[in-house]
């Protein structure tokens, strides 16, 4: 009781200093929520509302698409007579719906694959003590710094010479393994306790089961965050399917889009339709993950 009654003077010093503290980072913070509002209006302006444009002119026919561009106004975003007859183009004439279904396999697939191969690899690197396993995550890592166009001719001449070319294989099996996502993963492997896996050992789990049952439950808002950035590049993907497909049945949605620019004609009204379909997957997914997302972004424990 002493100790605590003599503590008191330091206490209410450290109150009175600490309500001063705020007084005076009071008018900062003021000012600060002052200029964040134009700040967020200016980036809201930069990105959402271009996709409120492309949004509103899916709807319209193409005659009207840039008509209410200049000056700006609520017809820009707005279709004076909406219309769904591009959807209906698209999907009853263009077979967009069959590039839906296939850039969703595969992404799908692509995903799974990596996270299943990636988790193991990043458990072995992180977890497992053996001689140069820093040499070898270096080495991993290094890969993300080598373009893709580099290694477009050799991977496209071993895919050939396996005899995928122009099949679903072709578009997700060079992909499979992402230094990324290894990185990542790796990351939440070590911020585990080596006393949960030490105790899994005791009760006589093997190490596959260590891998399966102690460690992957626990790193699951980082296994949301890799699979939605690997869903995000297997849905974006254009170069490469350009290259190993030929086949109609296997087009990606990117290509269904880039393939209603034609030599004759440009054919606005589908391509906005097409790109506001191929953002809608995404934003779905966004919204049911984001709290998953950004909790494994945010607890990355990059160190």
């Amino acid at each position: 009781m002493i100790n605590n009654d003599s503590n008191l003077p330091t206490l209410m010093y450290s109150r009175i200093v600490g309500r001063r503290s705020d007084r005076l980072t009071g008018p900062r913070q003021r000012s600060w929520a002052v200029l964040r509002l134009p700040v967020v209006i200016g980036v809201a302006f930069f990105f959402v509302f271009p996709y409120l444009w492309l949004v509103g002119s899916s709807f319209r026919p193409r005659e009207e698409i840039f008509r209410y561009v200049n000056p700006i106004s609520w017809r820009t975003f707005v279709p004076l007579a909406p219309t769904l007859d591009n959807f209906r183009h698209l999907f009853f004439e263009r077979n967009f719906g069959r590039a839906l279904a296939n850039s969703l396999v595969i992404a799908l697939v692509t995903v799974a694959i990596t996270l299943f191969i990636g988790s193991m690899i990043a458990f072995a690197l992180a977890r497992i003590k053996f001689p140069g396993r820093e040499v070898v995550f270096v080495l991993i890592l290094a890969t993300i710094l080598i373009p893709f166009e580099t290694i477009m001719v050799s991977v496209f001449l071993t895919i050939q010479r396996l005899g995928l070319f122009d099949t679903y294989a072709a578009l997700f099996l060079p992909w499979v393994t992402d230094a990324f996502i290894i990185f990542l993963l790796r990351q939440h492997f070590r911020d585990i306790p080596d006393e949960l896996q030490d105790a899994a050992i005791v009760d006589g789990c093997s190490l596959f089961r260590v891998y399966w049952n102690v460690m992957l439950p626990n790193i699951r808002p980082a296994l949301v965050s890799a699979a939605f950035v690997k869903f995000v590049f297997s849905w974006d993907a254009f170069l490469w399917p350009l290259i190993v497909t030929r086949d109609p049945d296997l087009t990606v949605v990117q290509l269904a889009i880039s393939r209603l620019f034609t030599d004759q004609n440009v054919l606005w009204e589908l391509i906005f339709a097409g790109a506001f379909i191929g953002t809608v997957p995404l934003i779905i997914l966004f919204l049911f993950l984001q709290r998953y997302y950004v909790e494994g972004v945010v607890t990355s424990g990059f160190n």
